[in-house]
């Protein structure tokens, strides 16, 4: 797989000069975020933006939030993906790849999780942040 970097440094610099003034978000939120051209097993955008269904986990103003990518790749025995619905579509919601993103990435509303949903995905991420290895 040949790695895009170039084009997401392009992709990268509009984007930092977009200026978002009436977007508001709330946790539980799904947007498709750019999310980029990454290193390793980090979690990439799709397509020409580079983007990905990524729900707000925590928000911390209108401008940064933690954010989960989303996959429609479920693996149910891993612990790393907690499955959900998405507009009655099953997803998986990648908890290992919780990280801090700028609202500015936010390109488009797609939904919401449900309560339920979210409360499990709060529970396994504070599973994995609590977790330790056995001796």
């Amino acid at each position: 797989m040949v790695k895009k970097f170039m084009h997401w440094i392009y992709e990268k610099i509009v984007i930092d000069k977009t200026q978002i003034t009436d977007l508001i978000i709330n946790e539980g939120q799904v947007y498709w975020c750019s999310l980029g051209e990454n290193i390793g097993f980090e979690q990439n955008g799709k397509g020409e933006y580079f983007q990905r269904p990524v729900l707000v986990f925590k928000k911390f103003n209108n401008s940064m939030f933690w954010g989960v990518p989303m996959s429609t790749k479920i693996k149910d025995k891993n612990r790393y993906y907690t499955k959900v619905l998405l507009k009655n579509i099953e997803q998986s919601a990648l908890i290992s790849q919780l990280r801090v993103l700028d609202s500015k990435r936010l390109y488009q509303y797609i939904g919401y999780v449900s309560k339920n949903d979210f409360m499990r995905i709060q529970e396994a991420i504070i599973d994995l942040v609590k977790f330790k290895s056995e001796p």
